[in-house]
């Protein structure tokens, strides 16, 4: 029998230009990851450098775990907030 999951959703807005994570939760690591980008065009990486870019209207997935907490964004123009949605699975037991 599969093991069962639970699925998570959360939604930021970015309120300043500088770097910002969609949740600091350290214990949140999901198997599969959905991140979709609206409104604005962002940046985003880890804490150090935010080279990838992701658009508006665009979505980026991971099929390996990734402990959200390490994924940072940033504004790619300031002033142009961006919003981000993070979906995914967190296996449980």
């Amino acid at each position: 029998m599969a093991k069962p999951i639970q699925f998570y959703s959360k939604t930021v807005t970015a309120t300043a230009d500088g770097a910002f994570q969609v949740d600091d939760t350290n214990d949140i690591v999901l198997t599969s990851v959905n991140i979709h980008c609206y409104t604005n065009d962002c940046y985003y990486g880890n804490l150090g450098v935010q080279a990838g870019i992701l658009r508006a209207n665009a979505v980026i997935w991971f099929d390996a775990p990734i402990r959200i907490s390490d994924l940072w964004f940033k504004n790619f123009t300031a002033g142009q907030n961006t919003v981000i949605v993070i979906t995914g699975t967190i296996p449980m037991g």
